[in-house]
Formats: structure tokens, sequence, C-alpha cells
């Protein structure tokens, strides 16, 4: 099946969901109108980045609160009242999280801080090559409404996520036996855009269309169910973490609709 001939057999009422993605903080409205209603998660690499984007408010575009643990210069700049102000102006968080190419005290400071500071919020975790010291913070922070973004850890790994309450964002680079091994109600799109587009296949944020075919050929699902069911995911994930009330209105219609459907 062709990526057009997908996109017209899934319902219109459910656009692309993309939990994890990158967006310039200075979009401009043609440059949204592109992603042709996706929803998007965007998220932000530095504070800076974030205080620039919450001025930038798009439709269909939600903006987080980062801190990417492999930019030295967002992790510089880190200051922890800085980002519990900006937090109260949305309820996403991420990037953050660990990572194998930084040094660690700094990193496993700032992550324990932006978990411990970030009830009613759902946090978009990276985890690249320092899996098990995540899932440990998680443990030890008690945290909710944690996403593990492009989660590559082993079956052990899997299932100690999956008894601390993360979900797990996938893209179409991953595995599929990776995908198979996730717990299917626990599993959100992402894109990850701009990275790696060669093997996502994605050309923009939203365009989610190489992984709708592939986790549903997995799966075995028919193919219009994909969205509805991410939609119905990220429903119980808003309401676990206490961030339901927080979500847009255009979200909570969108996961009412996958809801009642």
């Amino acid at each position: 099946m062709s990526c057009e001939e997908w996109r017209n057999c899934v319902p219109s009422r459910f656009p692309p969901l993309d939990t994890h993605a990158h967006i310039d903080p200075a979009v401009t409205l043609d440059q949204a109108s592109a992603l042709e209603g996706a929803q998007v998660f965007a998220m932000t690499r530095s504070l800076t980045d974030a205080k620039r984007a919450l001025l930038n408010q798009q439709s269909g575009i939600y903006w987080a609160i980062g801190c990417h643990p492999a930019v030295p210069a967002a992790v510089d700049e880190w200051n922890e009242g800085t980002f519990s102000a900006l937090r109260r102006r949305a309820f996403l968080v991420g990037e953050v999280g660990l990572d194998r190419r930084a040094s660690g005290a700094k990193q496993t400071q700032i992550l324990r801080s932006s978990l411990a500071a970030s009830p009613g919020t759902v946090v978009s975790v990276h985890s690249a090559g320092r899996v098990k010291e995540v899932l440990d913070i998680i443990e030890s922070t008690g945290a909710t409404g944690v996403i593990l973004h492009w989660f590559l850890g082993g079956a052990k790994d899997i299932t100690r996520a999956h008894r601390l309450g993360c979900y797990f964002s996938v893209n179409a680079a991953m595995p599929e036996e990776l995908l198979a091994a996730l717990p299917v109600e626990r599993v959100l799109p992402e894109t990850d855009f701009p990275s790696s587009r060669a093997k996502t296949r994605a050309t923009r944020p939203g365009d989610i269309r190489a992984l709708e075919q592939k986790f549903s050929g997995v799966l075995s699902w028919k193919v219009e169910d994909a969205r509805r069911h991410w939609f119905r995911v990220l429903g119980e994930l808003l309401h676990e973490s206490g961030a339901l009330h927080r979500a847009p209105h255009q979200l909570k219609q969108l996961i009412a609709a996958a809801e009642d459907a």
C-alpha cells in the first residue's frame, strides 16, 4: 500500500498524532498549516528555546519544556526556578533525560529535578545508552506521565518500565521485533523529526504514515484502527498523569471521539 493509499483509508476524524518531534520555536503560521492537521508534541532542547516557543502558539503544535541531555549549552544554562516557571505554562515536558555521549552528574541532577517538579504533566524522556539509570531515577522519584522516547531497552527493561507505569513512543526506524515486544496499550507514535529521516521516512513533524503501516502490520490490525487506538492511549496517559485537565480542548475532543468510537 502506498503512503497516499494509506492516507485515504484512515478516518479523517482522527488526524496524525506525533508525541515527539522537534520544531523551530519561530515556526510560522504557513509552516504550521503545512502539517495538515497533525497533532504534534513539539520538544524543545533548552529553556531558552522553550521560552521562545511558548510565545508562538500555533494550532496543533503543543510545546514542551525541555533540556536535552546531549546539548551542552542547554545543560549549562539549566535553572530549576526557570524550569518550574515555564512548566506551569505547559502540560508537556521534554526533551529531558540521560545520554551516553555526555557526562552524567549534571544530567542526572536535571532529570531528577524535572521529574520531581512535574506532577500533572506528561514527560518525554531520552534514554540513549542509559536505560537502567533512567529507570532507576523514574522509580526513585515516583514519576508518573513518563513517555520513554525511542526506547531501545531489552525485555527486562520493558517489563520494568511497564511496571513503573511508563509509556513508549515509537517510530518507523525501530525494529519490528521491538515494536511487537512493547505493551500495545502503552505505545504512542513519534517521528523524532528531523532526526534519522531516512530511517523514519518522516517528511515533516506528524508524518507517521510509515509507522502506521509498520505498526499495523506487526499487530495484524486493520489499518484504520491505528490512529483511533493511539488517541485512546493518549487519553489513558493524560488521565493517569493528572494532565488531562491541562490539555488543550482540541486534544480532549479527539480523545473523547476515540473513546466513543
